[in-house]
């Protein structure tokens, strides 16, 4: 089986902007995690004063699909504070994958629900985190690789600088890393029957194939349909799975999914998939990746990302 990190092997076939990318992040990384908060935070402010930005724009509209009714300055806001957020995760990402798992394990300041993790390692059925884009997930792995070995769909990016450098990172943890195909799908499946444990980002687009239509914030959106199959063929438990910042650190949350994400209805369980993940979200709406377009795919809203839609809104 063809694992991601076999087309990033080496450096020797990195560009010179490859190099370059890794050079930053490795700067990037050697700095004080404070500072690269303040300066992550600052960039994210700056880009949000170009409120005509395409990234502006989706998140905008994310949010008043998320959230209608609200008033222009309650949007505007919003979308400031997603942009600095966004700052400071992508410097603590990389402050994550630059240091040894120990550095993140000394910052995290509290787990809670952990009990939930463990009880449904208990089980013996194997355990499937669904990790939505919240908070600053990357900092969970260390923690994770402290209990399981997981394995972990990865699908590389459009730099290959940044994705040797997270394949190095992960390197250093106990995570299996596999391809977002087939064979990928296969070997997350046989670690589940062996009692092993995956992590699943729930929130991205599929392909036609691979999902249908289940509300998400009320809204009838394309949903990927592996977690609840991966429950229905295996027995598996769910736990819902975030990080947040705090002071001084971060601390890392479990909670239980809604139980329909067992049911054997496909579509009862894809929707509770998206409510659990809607419940995750509504802990703090601004730690959320609003920039992605997730709800390009959808029943009734034909191009809801284009400018004519953003200004009718």
């Amino acid at each position: 089986m063809k694992s991601p990190s076999d087309s990033i092997s080496s450096t020797s076939q990195l560009r010179t902007k490859d190099y370059i990318y890794l050079g930053l992040l490795r700067f990037f990384s050697s700095l004080p995690l404070g500072f690269l908060q303040a300066l992550g935070g600052a960039l994210g402010w700056l880009a949000a004063q170009a409120r005509q930005s395409r990234a502006a724009r989706v998140i905008r509209r994310n949010l008043e699909l998320a959230y209608p009714g609200n008033d222009a300055h309650w949007y505007a806001e919003m979308v400031r504070k997603n942009f600095v957020h966004t700052g400071k995760v992508m410097m603590e990402f990389a402050k994550s994958w630059g240091m040894p798992p120990e550095y993140s394990l000394q910052r995290i300041r509290r787990v809670h629900n952990e009990h939930l993790f463990h009880d449904a390692i208990a089980e013996g059925h194997g355990t499937i985190a669904i990790v939505p884009h919240f908070g600053s997930w990357e900092v969970m792995n260390a923690w994770l690789s402290l209990h399981v070995a997981p394995v972990i769909m990865y699908k590389p990016g459009k730099d290959p600088g940044v994705d040797h450098f997270v394949l190095q990172a992960r390197g250093r943890l106990k995570a299996t890393m596999v391809s977002t195909d087939e064979s990928g799908v296969k070997a997350v499946f046989k670690a589940l029957k062996r009692n092993g444990f995956t992590a699943v980002l729930p929130d991205h687009v599929p392909e036609t194939s691979g999902g249908i239509m289940a509300p998400f914030f009320g809204i009838n959106t394309l949903t990927g349909t592996m977690v609840p199959k991966l429950i229905g063929r295996t027995g598996a438990r769910a736990v819902m799975m975030y990080c947040m910042r705090v002071e001084n650190g971060f601390e890392i949350y479990f909670e239980a999914p809604d139980p329909d994400i067992y049911n054997d209805d496909l579509a009862m369980a894809t929707a509770a998939m998206n409510r659990s993940v809607e419940s995750v979200i509504s802990v703090d709406p601004v730690q959320y990746q609003w920039s992605y377009k997730r709800f390009k795919r959808n029943e009734s809203l034909p191009d809801p990302y284009s400018r004519q839609a953003n200004s009718q809104t």
